[in-house]
């Protein structure tokens, strides 16, 4: 029995007196480690708290350590999310971009670092090394049946550093190393096109949003406007920090 129940950024709580508990609205499923006390996570009360996170991830759980991202993404309802690590941070809600989750707690079965990630059709696409999971964006992030596959028989590549596609489109860009390749995700099967150079050596992560295309290294981002700008650039983009414009942090 609950007292309350809630929805909160794709999470689902049952209240209690002074505890609370995450469940599956589908199976009832708890996860371990609850339930837990209201007045540590929703209600500020003094001398309580879960802090800033678990103290085990060090700089990887501080969103202003400067400690380089995997992973960025944008996905098709407007959410945005940056991995780093076994950890994601939610962009796109201040309050909760401010803190760390275990990949578990938002991608289900989850686990590892995530390389690189895109989002399109209403389902995101996150790259483990040579292989791929897919989740429903809309549904709790459900896992798709089938997955993980091999990312050579997903996309018609090995591997990649960085994945992007911009709203919209069915154009899918996958970065390696100073290279761009095309694909086109409305064909069967996919296949690849021919690499074309960017102004950078190496880029950690890229996205695309309305306002441009970003690609990420190290503790700094660097924005084009377009794709075509950026392809067109022969010189990077003026470096601009992650912490200070994604993440609030004080210079």
């Amino acid at each position: 029995p609950c007292d309350a129940a809630l929805r909160w950024l794709e999470r689902y709580y049952c209240l209690r007196g002074t505890q609370f508990q995450r469940f599956d609205p589908l199976t009832g499923t708890v996860p371990s480690g609850y339930p837990r006390d209201l007045r540590d996570y929703f209600i500020p009360c003094p001398g309580r708290g879960h802090g800033h996170g678990n103290a085990s991830w060090g700089d990887a759980g501080d969103r202003c350590s400067e400690k380089p991202f995997q992973a960025l993404l944008s996905d098709d309802t407007g959410r945005t999310y940056a991995f780093r690590g076994n950890l994601s941070f939610r962009l796109d809600s201040h309050r909760d971009g401010h803190h760390a989750w275990p990949l578990a707690q938002t991608w289900p079965g989850l686990e590892g670092e995530v390389g690189a990630a895109f989002a399109w059709d209403g389902r995101t696409y996150l790259i483990q090394g040579s292989q791929v999971s897919v989740f429903l964006s809309e549904q709790g992030h459900r896992p798709v049946l089938g997955y993980p596959r091999a990312l050579q028989e997903e996309l018609g590549v090995p591997s990649a550093d960085a994945a992007f596609t911009c709203p919209g489109s069915a154009h899918l860009y996958l970065i390696t190393g100073d290279r761009v390749q095309l694909v086109d995700l409305t064909q069967t099967p996919r296949q690849v096109g021919e690499p074309a150079p960017l102004p950078h050596h190496h880029v950690d992560g890229a996205m695309c949003t309305a306002d441009g295309v970003f690609l990420f290294c190290g503790p700094s981002y660097y924005h084009y406007p377009s794709m075509a700008q950026l392809l067109g650039a022969k010189q990077p983009a003026p470096p601009q920090s992650i912490a200070t414009d994604f993440f609030h942090c004080a210079q």
